[in-house]
């Protein structure tokens, strides 16, 4: 029995979403960007980074320039409430205006999955998508 258990969860962390194509873009469907690409963005924040490198989000500030909101665009309702969910080194954050506070140099990677790939690996809460961020301090090999 232990045989089974151990080749069913290599089938599983087999599937993770770890293939990249030449243009970003994942086996899944997920954009990958690079710490290379985070340098090229420009942006001197996480927030400042995806707002410049990842085009499925749509992103509004305050009067101060502070995140205000985020969502995925294309949404189909204006009721609906569909912000992404924030995974800093596989911890969840609850609030995606700390995006704000982490400096872009500090950033080693960030993987965005879209509407059904974040609900394949996060569940049924992810249909506004998934933003994982690994730091180079606290990234997960």
């Amino acid at each position: 029995m232990k045989v089974r258990t151990a080749s069913l969860l290599l089938a599983v962390l087999a599937c993770g979403p770890s293939l990249q194509h030449a243009n970003n873009q994942t086996a899944t469907g997920g954009i990958l960007i690079t710490e290379e690409r985070i340098k090229q963005s420009g942006g001197k924040t996480a927030w400042e980074v995806i707002k410049r490198a990842a085009p499925v989000f749509s992103t509004h500030e305050s009067r101060t320039g502070r995140p205000a909101s985020m969502e995925r665009r294309g949404r189909g309702s204006i009721l609906l409430e569909d912000s992404p969910i924030i995974m800093l080194d596989g911890v969840r954050v609850s609030d995606f205006k700390v995006l704000d506070q982490i400096p872009a140099e500090t950033i080693f990677s960030i993987y965005i999955l879209t509407g059904a790939e974040g609900t394949t690996y996060y569940g049924t809460n992810a249909g506004g998508g998934v933003i994982e961020i690994r730091t180079k301090d606290g990234s997960q090999d």
